[in-house]
């Protein structure tokens, strides 16, 4: 017991108990992050589940328009013609993620709060962000390299990294993604500008509903995508953005069976396995996130990573 002089404050019921130090909101929300998926960007090139591999091989060959038909003279015989074939591995293997709650801790939440089936929903997210980092960390791979160590990212270098593509031969649609601060880096660049050449169209309102989430904007028919996945190179010195085409990354996936599991959570539309196992002794249960995923540069010519200081 605790006795309340007069005037009887709110500080003072707080002291006696009858007063809340703080009211909690009737829903727990998730703190900021970025919550865009890379997967649209990228091509899907299979499962490997009953593969026998835990690795996809992307096969391509020379064939077609890359090798066309030559002048023959009239009753000259055809020489047969050697091709080429290359191929990239996609190895899938294995991420998770795991909490235990007590059924205490479950009971006690009011509103929309944390609860095995909260936790589950959110681990889709989770899932995603490491999709994202794993096909961010393949750009560093990319063969050709625009940009400065320790610089920051330029119209110039920008500029570059579009020049070898469009030499290379790839069409629209290109696709850049950069890190958070190098977006920042060439906004900046632009404003120094003075031409008709170069005009940076902004996310409108219009395009950023049809676009998907991340859009920045378009600049020489290159859609600009924000990323905070984007990764750091060796040295922990630079982000390694990247510009490409269709068909530059491939990312593939598994899906296990949970046998024996107590119960199972699948997120639409990814490769996401979440499932409920029970410590019934403990009054705990767990969840555990399965995700079995890989992604890899498939063609070289469609990629070229850029660098900016950090």
């Amino acid at each position: 017991m605790a006795t309340m002089t007069t005037p009887q404050t709110f500080a003072k019921g707080e002291t006696a108990k009858i007063r809340l130090e703080a009211m909690i909101n009737a829903e727990v929300a998730l703190q900021l992050a970025d919550m865009a998926s890379l997967r649209q960007f990228v091509t899907f090139v299979g499962s490997v589940n009953g593969t026998g591999s835990d690795t996809i091989r992307y096969r391509t060959t020379d064939l077609g328009a890359k090798t066309p038909l030559a002048a023959v003279g009239d009753g000259v015989a055809l020489t047969a013609g050697s091709m080429d074939g290359s191929y990239s591995d996609v190895v899938v293997a294995r991420q998770g993620q795991a909490y235990d709650l007590t059924d205490l801790f479950s009971m006690s939440g009011m509103g929309r709060d944390i609860d095995p089936f909260f936790v589950a929903s959110a681990m889709a997210k989770s899932a995603e962000a490491r999709i994202n980092q794993i096909i961010c960390a393949t750009f560093d791979s990319a063969t050709t390299s625009k940009g400065s160590t320790g610089a920051s990212l330029t119209v110039a270098s920008w500029l570059e990294a579009l020049y070898a593509l469009e030499e290379a031969n790839n069409g629209t649609p290109l696709s850049c993604v950069l890190k958070n601060k190098a977006f920042t880096q060439l906004q900046a660049a632009l404003r120094t500008e003075n031409n008709n050449f170069l005009a940076f169209s902004a996310a409108t309102e219009e395009m950023a509903s049809a676009k998907p989430q991340g859009y920045a904007g378009d600049l020489l028919g290159v859609s600009i995508f924000r990323s905070d996945y984007v990764q750091e190179n060796a040295a922990t010195t630079d982000w390694v953005s990247a510009m490409f085409s269709q068909d530059a990354i491939g990312y593939a996936t598994g899906s296990p069976e949970l046998v024996g599991a107590s119960a199972e959570f699948r997120a639409a539309g990814s490769p996401l396995t979440v499932e409920f196992e029970r410590n019934g002794k403990s009054g705990i249960t767990s969840i555990i996130a399965h995700l079995y995923v890989g992604a890899s540069v498939l063609e070289t010519d469609r990629i070229v990573k850029i660098i900016s200081v950090k």
